[in-house]
């Protein structure tokens, strides 16, 4: 393991990047229409995209450009977060997080994070292309990981992560995407340009030969290759994260050679990697996220070229990820399968009965794509996942780091080894679990090590957030459907839902259009009932689709519908739970948590009748589609 060499550093250091100076930049304007209205007290994705653009932004270290924090140890007193070398690997997701978090909030707080954030980033694109990651006044630029990860790399003052850097052609894409500035463009170019000289060829497909690498490195074998075919998990279920930028990249701007590569590698990853068998089981150590993450760029791939056969592909990749957890409540294990024995003496145990916030949030990102594309049909697994483990991963109080801590002797913080205390519950209000079980934001695992966060997860989470968000309504061709009943607004119509106090949706009609309304999964047609301004309205019905037909602006529309109270049995994670289940909400688990208990707020949705809260709206003119 490397460390960090601390000795002449000091906080506030200036950092070394390849470029001393970024050109000239815009950001994006984040303008729409705000509005205050009192909605049901139910879940409301935008609320909590407000709480993570407070943790994201917060997160931060301003005397070194405002990188993020990345781990967080709890089983210290006062629990620290720390700078290592995954800040700059990680802070890619957040970057791209961030954005379109602001675009549907419309919340500009903290908006110098963004700008200091643009600033380094194309201060840190070479001549050559690539990102590279600036050693100088960043101590902690190799500190805590495998030297293995660090074989393409010459030691010097600038190292390039060569899947981050397909990540950040996303990145740029999207922020073509909000500015149209041409920067943007030119640097996608360069940068797509300068990975296909990184690859290795063989017959159809290509991959990298190295996880690192150096200015001027080429692929020689001088930069140490450590597995000449990357077939393990950190070097070949890598390549997903470079498939999808380079098809965020190909939508964005056109630029055949990044569809090119995308394909090459795509062929890779489904039949050379050996990190899936023909069926798409997961092989190797079989990780959740380096699985989950990959099936996602072969997905958008997929679409982009109409090839049926990798959609089928990633269709039962989804499909053996969602048999290896719970369903009922989106809870997917770090490890799934049958290697994980609930043996006491493998680690398969302990990764069988925690989840990772990455995997949760690929699971229902990789469900709405496909059930976007028509491939699956996903959006009840979606609504279970999004109302149960996926936001009751979210942080909402501190007050049980302190409790914690009441029995944990004093830690000095040391600086020396980039550590801070600072605020750190305060700052953690909206992150996300890493490590939670099916009842507790926090696990215990091995060696009794409290590991707290690991912010790769958070980032995961919050731009899943968008994907949920941007799912709830979809508009088409004058149709609009409202897929899941969760609160939202939209430049359509603004969709309030009571579930789960009671079985009833309304919408407000902003723009005329066809009105379809997806019914929950426990609904029958039948028991359906819907009206239009208080006259009752038939309906007809396209699958699931309750279709309620032509509206109006100021239309008011209401669904209704029974709900019921359930109790539910299951075996997660080698622990007996039971539930007490409305609609698709747990509002009890039993056994509770012990450190911050999910579900502790929920008993109030048996109450059956609906509690109001007054909500801010933004609604932009034309909001971003973005895969």
């Amino acid at each position: 393991m490397t460390s960090g060499d601390s000795s002449t550093w000091k906080r506030g250091d200036p950092i070394g990047y390849i470029r001393t100076e970024a050109p000239d930049f815009a950001m994006p304007a984040y303008q729409g229409e705000q509005y205050e209205r009192s909605v049901p007290d139910t879940l409301d994705v935008a609320a909590r995209a407000d709480l993570a653009i407070q943790f994201i932004t917060n997160l931060v270290d301003p005397d070194a450009d405002c990188e993020v924090y990345w781990p967080v140890l709890l089983n210290r007193n006062p629990p620290v977060m720390w700078h290592d070398w995954n800040g700059l690997s990680i802070q890619p997701k957040f970057q791209e997080a961030l954005p379109l978090l602001r675009g549907m909030t419309g919340n500009q707080s903290n908006i110098d994070v963004d700008r200091t954030w643009v600033n380094a980033l194309l201060r840190m694109q070479g001549d050559d292309g690539l990102f590279y990651v600036p050693t100088a006044g960043r101590p902690w630029a190799r500190l805590n990981t495998s030297p293995g990860w660090f074989k393409g790399d010459d030691g010097g003052d600038q190292f390039a992560v060569i899947h981050v850097n397909g990540h950040l052609a996303g990145v740029m894409a999207l922020y073509y995407r909000q500015t149209g500035e041409e920067l943007w463009k030119d640097g996608i170019e360069r940068l797509v340009d300068r990975l296909a000289r990184l690859m290795v060829y063989k017959d159809d497909y290509c991959y990298f030969p190295m996880l690192t690498a150096h200015p001027g490195a080429c692929v020689t074998g001088k930069e140490g290759i450590i597995d000449p075919d990357c077939r393990e998990e950190s070097g070949g279920s890598v390549a997903g994260w470079i498939i999808h930028g380079l098809c965020q990249a190909y939508l964005t701007i056109g630029y055949e050679p990044a569809l090119t590569l995308a394909g090459r590698l795509a062929v890779y990853l489904m039949k050379h990697s050996g990190c899936y068998d023909n069926e798409a089981r997961f092989l190797g150590m079989a990780h959740t996220h380096h699985h989950l993450k990959p099936l996602i760029g072969l997905l958008e791939y997929a679409l982009v070229t109409a090839d049926k056969d990798m959609m089928e592909f990633v269709r039962k990749g989804y499909e053996y990820a969602r048999s290896c957890g719970s369903p009922t409540i989106g809870f997917y294990p770090s490890i799934p399968g049958p290697d994980a024995t609930y043996d006491y003496k493998t680690v398969q145990y302990y990764f069988g009965r925690y989840s990772e916030g990455c995997s949760v949030a690929d699971f229902i990102a990789l469900g709405v794509k496909l059930t976007q594309a028509g491939i699956a049909d996903c959006w009840d697994d979606t609504d279970r996942c999004a109302r149960n483990h996926f936001f009751e991963s979210q942080m909402l109080r501190s007050d049980w780091i302190e409790r914690m801590h009441r029995n944990v002797p004093p830690t000095p913080v040391d600086e020396s080894k980039f550590e801070t205390a600072d605020r750190l519950a305060e700052r953690h209000i909206g992150a996300f679990a890493s490590y939670p079980t099916p009842n507790d934001l926090i696990s215990v695992v091995p060696f009794g090590l409290c590991r707290g966060f690991m912010h790769c997860c958070s980032a995961n989470m919050t731009r899943t957030i968008y994907y949920l968000w941007e799912s709830i309504l979809s508009f088409e061709s004058g149709t609009l459907r409202a897929n899941l009943l969760i609160n939202r607004a939209s430049p359509w119509a603004d969709l309030d839902s009571y579930v789960p106090y009671e079985g009833r949706a309304d919408l407000h009609i902003k723009a005329p259009c066809s009105l379809e309304i997806r019914i929950p999964e426990w609904v029958k047609p039948e028991e359906t009932a819907c009206t239009v301004n208080r006259e009752p309205r038939s309906l007809g019905w396209r699958g699931r689709y309750a279709r309620v037909g032509p509206v109006d602006p100021k239309d008011a529309v209401t669904l209704t519908f029974p709900i019921a109270e359930r109790t539910a049995k299951e075996t997660i994670g080698g622990v007996d739970y039971t539930m007490t289940i409305k609609g698709n909400d747990v509002a009890l688990i039993d056994p509770p948590g012990r450190h911050y208990p999910f579900y502790r707020d929920k008993g109030r949705y048996r109450e059956n009748k609906v509690q109001w809260v007054k909500r801010r709206r933004f609604v932009a003119p034309d909001p971003i589609s973005w895969r």
